[in-house]
């Protein structure tokens, strides 16, 4: 029997904790393997099957990336690996002899950048490849899904993906579905209502003489055709409701408009004070016609023009007000779990403070850590300067990781590590994949392994003042 090979995932397309994992059938699986399928043709025949595969396969190579680990399976000229957000590869003439060469030849044996050889390979990029930090030898390249800042693939950032992919390729269509409908500052049910008026899916006279119904298609207040444009924007009676809305910029809309050209007019259409209402007005007044409307025409009901304006108004008023009351109860809410000056251990825990300063232009940062308590009968500080940092996650990570080493050096048995950067120690508790950041998390994981006892722990700033001014400190100071 012929081998197979079955993909095991943890999220939805492959992208859990640790890379992408895959269990063989028979048979051996590399990273190699997995490209090369990846690199599958699209042949002229195949099933429909085959084909939606192919596309969504297209998808993810378009916003697949790698995280430096060892470096050992990135390929230079083959892999997103300079950018951690977008598709970078590098474009030009590639020496033949360098055509098999992967991102663990540009590094030395003891993992920092070999400048000379990036220089004389990516010399337009070896400031940039110098930001990125590479793991510990034993540390595996993992694939990273590149829109998100988890790195971890998800089947809204998918549909995201696709649809942001669709639409720059029809670059003439403004309409944005996520933008101008699911993101609306509006109740859900506006958000339903204005998907309706675009699927042409309300009882419109135009609709349902397209579906076969007979009906006289035309406006109750003018007898013209009823289309989704004329009765919301055309019409007269709609025009007048328009003209009693304090709109601040007038949004022009022509009788041969597109519904979802009218809706992207006015993304940035908003209310003048003091209405109280910031946010978009178009759902509700158009909801507001439309409720006019079947009152119209099913209890001869007729509102007039400041009376639906009025609705619309105040619907979006009270739901704006609903919002901010619901913001202040969870702000009022108190926090069960606060930063506290950490207190005597009877186990003789010692405490590792770090912090560091990040100079954005330069590219420098100052790492500052203090080791105190425990078995140690001197408190220990230290600090040093760091080029070629990309991020302040990636300072904070490398100071914390600096502290560590100094507490294995110390021989400390207990201790716990304390930062004031709270997704630094989400992403070492919980094992979160950080894009930036993934080659010093699996470092400390991995310089954890010496301790008895370790913990990682988020300490607010004013308890940790002392670590930050040698910080900046040490940031202010030469560059060595």
């Amino acid at each position: 029997m012929s081998a197979m090979v079955r993909p095991l995932v943890n999220r939805p397309v492959g992208f859990p904790r640790g890379g992408l994992k895959l269990m063989p059938l028979g048979g051996v699986l590399t990273i190699d393997n997995v490209c090369k399928k990846l690199e599958a043709s699209n042949p002229s025949v195949c099933s429909h099957g085959w084909k939606s595969i192919l596309h969504g396969r297209d998808l993810l190579i378009g916003n697949f990336g790698k995280a430096l680990g060892n470096g050992c399976t990135t390929r230079i000229w083959k892999d997103s690996w300079i950018s951690l957000d977008q598709q970078f590869k590098r474009y030009g003439p590639i020496p033949e002899a360098a055509l098999d060469l992967t991102v663990s030849d540009l590094l030395t044996t003891d993992m920092n950048w070999n400048k000379n050889r990036n220089e004389e390979l990516l010399p337009n990029l070896s400031t940039q490849i110098q930001c990125l930090r590479p793991g510990h030898p034993e540390t595996e390249d993992i694939f990273i899904w590149q829109p998100l800042p988890s790195s971890v693939y998800s089947a809204r950032s998918g549909y995201c993906a696709a649809v942001s992919q669709k639409q720059t390729s029809c670059s003439t269509q403004t309409f944005d579905w996520i933008r101008d409908v699911w993101k609306q500052e509006c109740s859900p049910q506006m958000k339903v209502f204005l998907w309706s008026i675009i699927q042409k899916a309300l009882p419109l006279g135009e609709n349902l003489q397209s579906k076969g119904v007979r009906s006289e298609a035309v406006c109750i207040k003018c007898k013209e055709q009823e289309t989704a444009i004329h009765t919301f924007f055309i019409c007269p009676f709609a025009r007048e409701v328009w003209d009693k809305v304090p709109l601040k910029n007038v949004v022009h809309i022509a009788t041969g408009d597109n519904i979802k050209e009218v809706i992207a007019a006015f993304r940035t259409a908003c209310c003048l004070p003091p209405t109280g209402i910031s946010r978009t007005i178009l759902p509700w007044i158009v909801w507001s016609l439309w409720t006019a409307r079947n009152l119209h025409i099913f209890e001869n009901k007729v509102l007039s023009a400041e009376e639906v304006a009025t609705n619309g108004l105040s619907l979006a008023r009270e739901w704006i007000n609903a919002q901010g009351t619901v913001q202040r109860v969870r702000e009022e809410i108190p926090r069960s779990i606060k930063s506290k000056t950490p207190q005597a251990n009877p186990l003789l825990v010692s405490t590792c403070r770090s912090d560091a300063a990040w100079d954005k232009s330069s590219k420098r940062a100052g790492l500052a850590w203090s080791i105190t308590g425990g078995t140690l009968r001197i408190d220990r500080q230290g600090s040093l300067t760091e080029n070629h940092v990309s991020s302040p996650i990636v300072a904070e990570a490398l100071a914390l990781r600096s502290g560590l080493i100094t507490a294995v050096e110390l021989e400390i048995p207990r201790i716990r590590i304390f930062s004031d950067n709270s997704t630094l120690i989400r992403a070492i508790n919980f094992d979160m994949q950080t894009k930036e950041i993934f080659g010093i998390i699996r470092d400390i994981h991995r310089i954890s392994s010496a301790f008895i006892e370790i913990s990682f722990h988020h300490l607010s700033l004013d308890l940790i003042k002392d670590v930050d001014q040698i910080a900046k400190r040490t940031l202010r100071g030469p560059n060595v």
